[in-house]
């Protein structure tokens, strides 16, 4: 598998825009867009030249240089200055052609394309406008345009007659065109959207993660830790589920800040949470309880909980932590609860803080699941 993955050619920029993958890059749409013009109006050239309308045929030459030029300010990522420049080329173009052959072979079917263009533009640069006017009066600016050259064209007569089907020919060509020119323009906006919406999604979860998690550890936060310890609750209730609690907490941390300085505490603090992670099971939940205090959503009875802080405990006592040069080295203890029914999360937890510090007071570096003369659980 690997090596197909090695031998997998990357597709081409087109081939992602005719398939609509998130990938497509605006600056590449704009960029083979540029390049289409180019080719239409190459097409126009002959298609006059064979008409012997050679007015239009010179004219094209001119504008596909004209685009050329376009295309290079594209390239350089000035893409309002490209579009400025096919605005007016297109203005341009309608009159000219119009005064040249008539209003009837199409060209004003361009002018009508350059609307979805204009906000395509406006939202791959991030700058579309909010006012409600915006789209009428920008609609009113192209059809000023496109009625003043129509007006123009049943005031002026053509310089060259072309005969019917000549004029059919052309008409359709350039309606093919332009309706193709619009039909892509939206599909570039619903990309953009669908692309929009894909970044949101990915920057919303990347805040979820950041709001559940402690920042310098990579755990679980205590406010995600209680929502799942609720979840956990309600699903032994209902299903008859059985999980248990440990509370963690390194011991004499104070003396490692002491000694070596919070920066010091701090990569203790992540070593030991990296051990914790690497010790539970798939389904079981760690997080930082607070400052150098841990606590394990662990999916079973008392002796499993046991078993998982018991491998803890092992692993961080013969952990090494070098810092500033130092090899740094500190232990755990750690209180086990298991819930049965009727207990509160409230109590489940009290008693593995109990346990814990009954481990503290009696030499730490143990595991306590049942201390003796336990207290009395506080049930709901």
């Amino acid at each position: 598998m690997a090596g197909e993955s090695e031998n997998k050619k990357p597709q081409s920029a087109l081939v992602r825009i005719i398939t609509g993958q998130d990938s497509v890059n605006h600056q590449e749409i704009l960029e083979i867009l540029s390049i289409a013009v180019i080719v239409v109006h190459v097409m126009m050239v002959f298609l006059f030249h064979i008409m012997g309308v050679w007015q239009l045929s010179l004219y094209n030459i001119i504008v596909t240089a004209y685009y050329s030029y376009c295309y290079t300010t594209v390239r350089e990522g000035k893409v309002r200055q490209g579009y400025l420049l096919t605005f007016l080329e297109i203005i341009a173009q309608m009159i000219f052609t119009t005064l040249i052959v008539g209003w009837s072979v199409g060209f004003y079917a361009y002018v009508i394309a350059l609307i979805p263009l204009y906000y395509y533009i406006n939202m791959f640069l991030g700058k579309s406008s909010d006012h409600p006017f915006t789209p009428f009066i920008w609609a009113m600016i192209t059809f000023g345009v496109f009625l003043g050259t129509f007006i123009l064209s049943h005031n002026v007569n053509p310089v060259k007659e072309l005969e019917t089907t000549q004029k059919v020919i052309i008409f359709i060509f350039n309606t093919f065109f332009a309706f193709q020119l619009i039909a892509w323009m939206s599909h570039f906006l619903v990309l953009g959207y669908k692309r929009s919406l894909h970044d949101m999604a990915e920057r919303n979860a990347s805040l979820d993660i950041a709001a559940g998690q402690d920042p310098l550890t990579k755990l679980y936060n205590r406010r995600t830790m209680e929502e799942r310890l609720d979840q956990a609750l309600d699903a032994a209730k209902t299903n008859g589920t059985i999980f248990s609690l440990v509370m963690g907490d390194i011991d004499f941390f104070k003396r490692i800040n002491d000694s070596y300085g919070h920066d010091c505490g701090d990569v203790a603090l992540v070593a030991a949470a990296d051990i914790l992670k690497a010790c539970v099971r798939d389904g079981d939940i760690v997080c930082r309880w607070g400052g150098e205090e841990f606590l394990l959503l662990v999916t079973g009875n008392r002796g499993v909980a046991t078993t998982v802080a018991e491998r803890i405990r092992s692993r961080i006592e013969n952990n090494v932590v070098e810092f500033g040069g130092n090899k740094i080295k500190y232990t755990m203890t750690l209180g086990v609860s298991t819930y049965a029914p009727g207990y509160s999360l409230e109590a489940l937890i009290n008693q593995a803080d109990e346990n814990l510090y009954y481990g503290k007071e009696h030499g730490r570096n143990q595991v306590v699941a049942l201390k003796p003369q336990a207290k009395t659980l506080i049930t709901n």
